[in-house]
């Protein structure tokens, strides 16, 4: 696993090298457990555009989410309706989130990759589509 996640931002850093070769890359892994940042918003934004942030009325099935590989997290977060979703507002930007789990969907023939982060309340959960957030300069990796 961590062998793929190596090979993604790789390739997502050489595609921006290839676009701003004079700029250094710095090619960092992403795992479970580490910090992500969500970056400020762009001026005159009250919301992100990559990112979502998921709060459930009910409490979930913790004990079958692999804590250390994020497996079971989106099946049992997800499992049913008792979710209020919208966008991440940029208040909650400018700061660290811990990554709990990495996926990705095949969605009309193309690949979304997906990282959910932890929030400081233990029924929320920020959805990230990371291509999007990275193309937009919405988060970086400290």
């Amino acid at each position: 696993m961590k062998a793929f996640f190596s090979i993604v931002f790789i390739f997502l850093s050489s595609i921006l090298w290839a676009q701003n070769p004079k700029e250094e890359v710095v090619v960092k892994t992403l795992e479970v457990g580490q910090k992500l940042r969500i970056n400020a918003c762009k001026s005159g934004q009250t919301e992100f555009a990559s990112m979502d942030v998921y709060a459930r009325t009910k409490a979930y099935n913790e004990k079958k989410v692999n804590k250390k590989t994020g497996e079971g997290l989106i099946e049992e977060f997800f499992k049913d309706k008792s979710i209020d979703a919208k966008r991440l507002p940029c208040v909650m930007g400018n700061k660290q989130y811990t990554i709990a789990a990495y996926h990705e969907f095949e969605v009309k023939g193309e690949t979304k990759r997906v990282v959910l982060c932890y929030t400081a309340y233990p029924l929320t959960l920020i959805w990230i589509e990371l291509d999007k957030a990275i193309e937009l300069g919405e988060i970086s990796f400290d």
